[in-house]
């Protein structure tokens, strides 16, 4: 039976090109559609390493703040967020504030291949104050958060995320480690973190985060822009107002602009999945002219076998088995389509394209996109075979 199918479709090669083509670039977009989707619910559903409700932004601009870049000495920056953060903390509305460089959802990173210990490393690092634990609600998991009592130590302190500390120490244990054991001057690892995936629930799931002390009472180089206040639930959005008037008269030649972390969040992410959805429109457009030309070629290629399938179903084959021929081609050809478009797949990740999917997203996205053609496929094929199937042995007479 599939010996006789290839016949048919090789006989009808040049219109089953176009099919085969169709369907293979059909196959490509479902796939990476399909791939890009699982990969993106899949990484929602990760715990962030932080609690970004109830948390307020404020973005300090002082006229006598420094440019970008470290600083050997003092930021004059440092006195004005001392003063801005203690204020704040006299609210009852508030329950703590902290100040931090890169804060979450920020569209602002600091990212880069570090060599450490003989191997390079991607890692993001962020420059905090002491009470960014307890506003961002991370988890130690292993050591201890920043405290005053670093500012006695030479040596600057460093917290990591236990994905970095995965891939920098192994199964060592990090704490009191030098975050380089190659640089004499390198920070001092005083705890580990739970994952802190900084750009949300779409980013991927081992960001492997650094933090870096801030002190708000010595010298230490250049101070973070952001204070990230957090307030108790159910503040009233006239205390936003409030907080900005009395913070205003503690510092009145300082300028900053209040924004809610929720909100950035909502807005960060329709700009991340934006372009997700904009391809998901694409691929439906794609399908659906792909079933339209499937379904009329078939529709036309029943019409024109008339003479054919009359004479099988004189020689004594059902409607079933005629339903069956039409469908069976119908699949052989999707099937070869499909051969060379998973060929085509499965260069992707060889290529580093894809690199960032996990195995499993990717081979869930190859299965969802084979199961989503063949359905498509079979479906459109089903009316021309019906149709095929209710064709009279008399009908080959108006051929002769």
């Amino acid at each position: 039976m599939i010996r006789h199918l290839l016949k048919l479709v090789w006989h009808r090669k040049g219109a089953n090109a176009l099919l085969i083509t169709e369907i293979l670039f059909s196959f490509i977009v479902i796939f990476v559609v399909l791939t890009m989707a699982a990969s993106l619910l899949m990484r929602w559903h990760e715990p962030l390493g932080f609690n970004y409700e109830n948390v307020w932004i404020l973005s300090v601009a002082s006229p006598s703040a420094p440019g970008l870049g470290d600083l050997e000495g003092d930021d004059p920056l440092r006195p004005v967020l001392d003063r801005l953060i203690r204020e704040a903390k006299t609210f009852p509305q508030v329950v703590d504030a902290a100040a931090d460089d890169t804060p979450p959802y920020g569209n602002s990173t600091s990212e880069g291949v570090w060599r450490i210990n003989g191997k390079e490393i991607t890692l993001k690092r962020d420059s905090v104050t002491d009470s960014f634990a307890n506003v961002m609600q991370l988890k130690v998991v292993r050591g201890r958060w920043f405290s005053p009592a670093d500012d006695g130590f030479a040596q600057r302190a460093a917290v990591i995320d236990s994905d970095l500390a995965r891939d920098i120490f192994g199964t060592r244990d990090p704490i009191n480690q030098r975050l380089d054991e190659r640089d004499p001057d390198s920070e001092r690892v005083v705890g580990v973190v739970a994952p802190y995936r900084k750009d949300g629930e779409i980013a991927p799931t081992a960001q492997n985060m650094a933090f870096f002390r801030k002190s708000l009472t010595k010298p230490n180089g250049f101070m973070p822009h952001n204070i990230l206040v957090r307030v108790r639930p159910g503040t009233s959005p006239d205390f936003e107002k409030t907080l900005a008037n009395q913070l205003h008269a503690v510092e009145p030649n300082t300028a900053f602009q209040i924004r809610h972390l929720d909100r950035m969040r909502d807005k960060f992410l329709r700009t991340r999945v934006a372009p997700v959805l904009v391809l998901g429109i694409v691929s439906l457009f794609l399908i659906a002219m792909v079933a339209l030309g499937l379904t009329g070629v078939l529709w036309q290629t029943v019409t024109r076998r008339t003479r054919e399938i009359g004479l099988r179903r004189a020689v004594g084959a059902s409607g079933a088995h005629v339903r069956r021929q039409i469908l069976g081609e119908v699949a052989l050809i999707t099937t070869l389509a499909l051969i060379v478009g998973s060929a085509i797949v499965m260069q992707l990740p060889l290529l580093g394209i894809f690199s960032i999917v996990q195995p499993a997203v990717f081979a869930i996205g190859i299965a969802a996109a084979l199961a989503t053609i063949y359905a498509i496929t079979l479906l459109c094929g089903a009316y021309p075979s019906w149709l095929a199937s209710t064709v009279e042995p008399a009908e080959a007479l108006r051929y002769e």
